[in-house]
């Protein structure tokens, strides 16, 4: 089953969080709590973990890209 990871709001004040770098490739195993990105908000840096175990299938999302809270930035297959 594919889940579909989405930018969690993470208490900014703003509606878009910056990817600053993927800490895990496509195709590698994940555990559920496991940091994936590492992501800057407008107050400080933080990592994102993953909400399953499985292999971490595609990133939608670009270092340095900004995305915005809800949206989706992984597909894990469960």
């Amino acid at each position: 089953m594919k889940l579909k990871m989405k930018m969690p709001d993470l208490a900014a004040t703003e509606s878009e969080i910056e990817i600053i770098r993927w800490l895990v490739e496509p195709g590698q195993a994940v555990e559920r709590g496991q940091p994936l990105v590492e992501v800057q908000t407008d107050k400080a840096a933080m990592e994102v973990e993953s909400i399953a175990v499985g292999i971490l299938v595609e990133t939608c999302a670009a270092p340095n890209e900004k995305v915005e809270v809800g949206k989706v930035i992984a597909i894990i297959e469960a």
